[in-house]
Order: C-alpha cells, then structure tokens, then sequence
C-alpha cells in the first residue's frame, strides 16, 4: 500500500522531471538555430530525464539499496553516476550554449523545491525513518537555502541590491548544507554500530525514499554549480 509520503515523494520527483523538461524546450528554442539541433536538444533530455527516473525507481525496487555492507551502494550506484554526468554536461562544449541561454535566475528559483523536500524529510522523521538530525529541527539547514532562493534570485537579477560576491557565498553555503546532510545520512546508513539500527532498514534504501539521494541532492548540487559556472562564465568574458 503506497502511503501519503510516499505519494509526495513521487509527486514532486515527477514534477520536478517536468518542470525541467518545460525549461529544456524553452531554452533550446533560444540556443539553436537548427530546428533539428532544437529537436536533438529536446530528445536527449527527454530521453536522460526519464530514463533516470526509471533507473533509480527500478533498482531501489530490488531492495538492493537496504544494505548496509560496504562499499556503500547508494553512493556508488545513485550519487556517483550523477555526478558523473555533472562532470560531463560543464566539460562539454554542445552544452556552452545552454548554459549562455538560461536566464541566471531560473537555476536560482528551481532551489525553493528544498523547502518541499525538508518537509518531507521531517515527515520521514515523524514516521522513525529519519533520525531528527538530518531535519530543519536537527543539523539540517538546507531548507534556509529553498526559503531565501526566490529573494536572492530577485534582489541578485531582478531588481539588483546585492552584488556577486554574496550570491556566489549564498552557492557555496547551499553546496555546505547539502555536505552537512549527506555526511549524516552516511553515519546513520553505514556507520552504525549495530547494522539494524541503520536507516537503510527502515525505509531510507527502499522506494520512492531513495528519490533523495538519487534525484532531490544531485539535482540541487547541479543547479548550485550551474549557477557558479555561469557566473564565472559571465566574469571571464
């Protein structure tokens, strides 16, 4: 039986896969010329965003993720991958015009869905599969990121009153948060002295749960970088 959390954590990974795909079109009609470079663009994202998903839903399906027995599966299988791609996507030269198109904001707002996902982290604790720290009520500030997000976004692009400098401090302190919480999730899935007492047990390694580490986290690093990546970009030209 799926539950109410649950339900919200497919919801908001679906959305989020949407509302990506909408900016994926909308900035490919301005990088490109080419109606099929655009249609290529558009194909391709498509095509990763949903193949993504379903990776990360089918394999977290298999419960192999509940395992606490190193090396550490959620790192090396979810994490990893994703942050290959990162790597990929910045180094490339095809995707220089994405960046140069999307307005500087847009990457900005996109992180006020943290406030969302910190809710339903603290749901997860209410319901004894996250420990209170990894919470807004714990060591977990992430969710300071998602509520100043639309104001840095609009005092930094819309309506300037602060300059660069603590826009690029406000990226680093979000990447900080995200270091903060993942270290936790770390200690309490595979450094427990007592492997039963691990989150991965109780329903952090199952699905959809593992839409955090697989989708939520790796999609607020890259829109962290992203930001800082245009902005260097924007400095040295």
């Amino acid at each position: 039986m799926v539950t109410m959390l649950q339900t919200c954590y497919i919801s908001l990974a679906i959305s989020l896969i949407i509302v990506i795909y909408l900016l994926a079109v909308r900035i490919s009609l301005k990088s490109f010329e080419d109606p099929q470079r655009q249609r290529k663009f558009i194909r391709g994202t498509t095509e990763a965003l949903i193949g993504w998903l379903v990776y990360v839903s089918v394999i977290s399906v298999t419960g192999i993720f509940t395992a606490t027995t190193f090396p550490p599966r959620i790192p090396l299988l979810l994490v990893a991958p994703a942050f290959l791609f990162f790597i990929y996507f910045f180094t490339k030269k095809k995707f220089k015009p994405i960046i140069e198109n999307t307005l500087h904001s847009w990457p900005v707002y996109f992180q006020s869905f943290r406030i969302i996902v910190e809710l339903l982290t603290w749901w997860q604790f209410i319901n004894g599969i996250l420990p209170q720290s990894v919470t807004f009520e714990g060591n977990n500030f992430d969710i300071l990121i998602g509520l100043t997000a639309p104001l840095i976004a609009f005092f930094t692009f819309a309506r300037p009153r602060i300059g660069k400098v603590p826009f690029i401090i406000w990226n680093i302190a979000g990447l900080a948060a995200l270091c903060i919480v993942v270290g936790i999730l770390m200690k309490h899935s595979y450094f427990m002295d007592n492997a039963n007492l691990s989150i991965l047990g109780r329903g952090f390694g199952d699905f959809p749960y593992t839409f955090l580490a697989g989708l939520f986290m790796p999609l607020a690093v890259f829109m962290h970088i992203f930001s800082l990546v245009k902005t260097y970009n924007a400095t040295v030209e």
